[in-house]
């Protein structure tokens, strides 16, 4: 990992592969960029829109974030510090056909609820290119992961995907370390509130333990390469915290962080009850005391 030596004034690139967490982390990153310097790619179409900006407009950029590949870099200045977040292949792959099947604006939507396909029957398809090998897709150097056809992944994208987090990302987190991850970033770029409640959580979603085998069998095979880049970057994580991390602080962090997704639990459900029903439930568990 190579911590930036000024990051407060290179722009940063939060690379986001889709269900890695993402969404949990664009909000702490709006605490810490004002909103007019922040930029984020979907996937559509504004990936070209962020093309046609006009130096001035590129210029005043100090976050990118979004579904895009490393091969945007010839597109942004030489000192851009980029960070990204993978996560197991076999869970991100049910966590993203649930989050299709919820997403109305998704461009696989339509296709994934009107003919009713199962997990299995999403990959079995080939729908979408990023439901194969999706990680080492984003990762090596494609602009949007969909230049490849499905199931043409190649072992030299592997090859490009690990060198390109071992030598060009400050941060290499993962999604099943998160807290520590973020406590990474922190280092990295100097971020002072990092406390967090998850966002984009996907409901209903399948375990592992409640698939047909024959459908754990399709998604690993259909992520081959993924498992190895996760395995590598797995490999990576482990020597940034030996190097970085603070178990003292972990073990802080978390604490002050479940207070913290405690207020923000209260201070929605007050948001949520209008002032007369508060006040009557108050003086309710004061006479019952």
């Amino acid at each position: 990992m190579t911590i930036a030596p000024d990051t407060a004034v290179s722009p940063a690139i939060f690379l986001h592969i889709p269900k890695t967490a993402g969404s949990t982390l664009y909000r702490i990153l709006e605490n810490h960029y004002p909103f007019k310097n922040i930029y984020t790619v979907w996937q559509d179409g504004s990936l070209d829109e962020f093309k046609q900006l006009t130096p001035e407009q590129h210029t005043s950029i100090r976050l990118l974030r979004g579904h895009f590949g490393y091969g945007l870099v010839s597109c942004l200045p030489a000192e851009s510090v980029w960070f990204t977040i993978l996560r197991d292949p076999v869970e991100r792959a049910i966590s993203y056909y649930h989050f299709i099947r919820r997403s109305p604006r998704h461009y696989c939507y339509d296709r994934v609820t009107q003919n009713k396909l199962s997990l299995e029957e999403f990959l079995t398809g080939q729908i979408d290119t990023l439901a194969d090998n999706g990680q080492t897709r984003l990762l090596a150097n494609l602009e949007t992961g969909h230049e490849i056809p499905f199931g043409q992944c190649s072992k030299e994208m592997l090859t490009q995907a690990k060198y390109n987090l071992q030598t060009n990302m400050a941060v290499v987190g993962l999604t099943e370390q998160f807290d520590e991850t973020l406590l990474l970033l922190q280092k990295a770029f100097g971020w002072r509130n990092i406390y967090y409640s998850r966002q984009n959580v996907s409901r209903n979603k399948s375990s592992q333990t409640e698939l047909p085998a024959s459908t754990l069998e399709v998604i690993r095979q259909t992520n081959q390469l993924d498992t190895a880049l996760y395995q590598f970057a797995e490999q990576l994580f482990r020597e940034q915290w030996q190097k970085w991390g603070d178990d003292a602080a972990l073990v802080s962090f978390r604490r002050r962080n479940r207070q913290y997704a405690w207020f923000t639990k209260l201070r929605w459900q007050t948001r949520k009850f209008p002032l007369r029903t508060r006040v009557k439930r108050l003086f309710q568990s004061r006479s019952g005391s």
